[in-house]
């Protein structure tokens, strides 16, 4: 069940991710692109994920975090998200998924549980993909879920397919 008071807190903020056209980029020849004009911070860097966060944003209450996967020495794949909350937004650009994506995903899901302590990560796409049914497939195959039309994400979603992986969190106690 995804809780109603996440999903208001973070329907500004979707509201603002979805304009700003997020998901992943390949770098083949490590030159810079639009996205490397402000200065980051490394966060973390563990095998073939690194994590940074925009300077820029190291104040905001949405920062902007940027995951790097290592596909290959000269191939990475890299994702754009906004921190708000509780909660993680990724969104996948129109075009084929590249090989290493999913196995991407499940790196940066694995760090969102056990380093950002959040409860959910939010993917969307376009409705209109051509692969909508295989990344709705994928992702629910990777333990997300469709947001239902009644929550208030959804109502801002408009022509975007919206799915959610909540993370349960489990706390230990010393007896």
């Amino acid at each position: 069940q995804i809780n109603t008071a996440a999903l208001l807190d973070s329907a500004c903020v979707f509201r603002w991710v979805r304009q700003q056209a997020p998901g992943p980029q390949m770098n083949t020849d490590r030159q810079s692109t639009s996205r490397d004009l402000t200065q980051d911070v490394l966060l973390y860097k563990d095998g073939k994920l690194t994590v940074k966060q925009q300077v820029n944003s190291l104040d905001s209450e949405s920062p902007i975090l940027l995951f790097q996967y290592q596909l290959s020495g000269q191939l990475s794949w890299n994702m754009q998200t906004v921190l708000s909350g509780h909660s993680l937004f990724v969104g996948l650009p129109n075009g084929e998924l590249l090989q290493g994506t999913k196995e991407g995903l499940t790196a940066v899901l694995e760090f969102a549980e056990e380093k950002l302590q959040i409860n959910h990560v939010f993917v969307w796409f376009m409705k209109n993909r051509p692969d909508k049914l295989l990344l709705t497939r994928t992702f629910c195959y990777l333990g997300f879920e469709l947001v239902k039309q009644d929550h208030l994400i959804a109502s801002i979603a408009g022509d975007l397919r919206l799915m959610v992986y909540t993370i349960q969190q489990t706390h230990t106690s010393e007896e």
